[in-house]
């Protein structure tokens, strides 16, 4: 989608919607990591997850802000796309998933 997106509407669009990606993906391979450590700790579970999550949160916001304090091109709409369609495909991969073989 990135791809397209330099094609159809330039550099900025191409770097905005990449960026979005990267802002809900990066955090959410790093809770991915931090619950797989926590996974031989079966007591650690409930808290683990509460702090996965709430790394994920904080580092999203901390990307999102320091993207756009640093990179002053930046597009909000291709941001935003990027962002929502990361976001889906977890969702939608996690649902395929959930329902193999069924």
């Amino acid at each position: 989608m990135s791809a397209l997106a330099w094609f159809i509407a330039g550099k900025q669009t191409f770097i905005s919607l990449l960026l979005g990606g990267l802002c809900y993906s990066l955090p959410t391979f790093l809770a991915v990591f931090f619950l797989n450590f926590l996974k031989k700790r079966p007591a650690w579970a409930g808290v683990g997850f509460l702090l996965a999550e709430s790394l994920k949160i904080g580092l999203a916001l901390f990307l999102m802000i320091m993207f756009f304090l640093f990179y002053q091109d930046m597009r909000f709409i291709p941001f935003f796309v990027g962002l929502l369609s990361v976001s889906h495909f977890v969702f939608l991969l996690f649902l395929r998933v959930h329902r193999y073989g069924k």
